[in-house]
């Protein structure tokens, strides 16, 4: 079993599809929250709502975020990532992750919708 961390939007129906692996940021996961302190960046739990009442614990409080939030936060991973690849292993594989959620922020904001993260595991 695979963890990943995946986008949900405010809209059941987005027209598009914001789906994104994210299985690359969770298994770096710790590597990626701790350049992102680096870096001045907010860390995944920060953006994370998590639906858990399939293991009977209530419910985190749904937060939502603007799509400029995030867009911000992976332009500024990915822009580090790029002139550092050294910085994380297989970051090749992660700025895939990372590129791709900044292709969901840039739909989700062209559409007007808030994001927050969820942890698949």
């Amino acid at each position: 079993m695979s963890v990943a961390y995946f986008i949900v939007l405010d809209s059941e129906d987005p027209d598009f599809d914001p789906f994104v692996d994210g299985k690359m940021l969770a298994k770096y996961q710790d590597e990626v929250n701790a350049l992102a302190e680096r870096l001045g960046l907010k860390q995944f739990e920060d953006f994370l709502s998590q639906d858990l009442s399939e293991f009977d614990v209530p419910d985190m409080d749904d937060l939502w975020f603007e799509p400029s939030e995030g867009i911000k936060w992976v332009e500024v991973l990915i822009d580090h990532l790029k002139t550092n690849p050294e910085a994380l292993p297989e970051a090749a594989d992660v700025l895939e992750d990372l590129e791709d959620y900044l292709n969901v922020f840039k739909e989700a904001g062209s559409r007007g919708l808030k994001w927050h993260l969820e942890l698949d595991f």
